[in-house]
């Protein structure tokens, strides 16, 4: 297990076509979510869907799940998406509602780590989930899962950015 937080980095490619970015409703972050699509050149060309908890809702409230996918295959036949962002952020009020003590964390170097890889779990888990759905219906997607610090810093989660089908 890798004890250090990772670095804000952007080390992945730009995506080339249209994504589809999955959020949390946090409104202390609508700018910088906004920002963080302009620099990855995504202007007029993301749907946003927004879930609380992003990952962890739709992990854990089936009926928010079933309507994100239903959203995704939406998504690929109007808009040829190719990418999904799954975009976590530090300090999630929704993680606190849904997961109680065990979704608070404080600011220590321990209480980061903790964080940090609930989130990586919660967004590997439903990355995971759209590769399967990829198989099923044969339409590739690369998946890439972030976290965005309360400054608008965004780092990868590390979940591999590989493509179905590709």
């Amino acid at each position: 297990m890798n004890d250090q937080l990772p670095t804000p980095t952007n080390s992945y490619p730009a995506p080339r076509k249209n994504v589809l970015l999955l959020s949390c409703m946090d409104l202390r972050l609508l700018d910088d979510i906004v920002r963080f699509m302009q620099r990855d050149n995504l202007t007029n060309r993301y749907d946003q869907f927004i879930l609380a908890g992003s990952s962890l809702g739709a992990n854990l409230h089936a009926s928010w799940n079933e309507v994100l996918f239903e959203h995704i295959g939406t998504a690929c036949e109007l808009h040829g998406i190719k990418d999904v962002y799954i975009l976590e952020h530090r300090h999630c009020g929704a993680y606190e509602k849904f997961l109680g003590a065990e979704g608070t964390f404080d600011d220590s170097p321990e209480g980061q780590l903790t964080e940090y890889q609930l989130h990586k779990e919660n967004a590997g888990r439903l990355a995971h989930a759209i590769h399967e759905w990829c198989e099923k219906n044969n339409y590739p997607l690369n998946v890439r899962t972030l976290l965005m610090d309360l400054r608008g810093e965004v780092s990868n989660l590390d979940y591999l950015p590989t493509s179905i089908n590709s």
